[in-house]
């Protein structure tokens, strides 16, 4: 939405660097601003004993590959030791 709208004229946006793909966005620029934001953690909670759908296991690896759906399985049922921060 944001690159829409930067795209139409209607301003800038600020973007998570990911957010940004110089094959895509084409007729826009990108210009590093990070010095002048602290770095950030990102998390992700799962509700414990929560049923995790294929998508949702797929969407975490991608978040985390490091996090195997094992291990993720674990977290979720709310085993000893199965609390991660990466």
């Amino acid at each position: 939405m944001i690159k829409t709208y930067v795209e139409l004229g209607l301003g800038i946006g600020i973007l998570a660097k990911m957010a940004f793909d110089a094959k895509r966005d084409r007729t826009l620029r990108a210009i590093d601003a990070a010095h002048l934001f602290e770095s950030s953690t990102t998390r992700l909670g799962v509700k414990r004993g929560a049923y995790l759908r294929r998508y949702a296991y797929e969407f975490i690896e991608l978040f985390a590959p490091q996090l195997p759906r094992a291990v993720v399985e674990r977290a979720v049922r709310g085993e000893e030791g199965s609390r991660y921060e990466l």
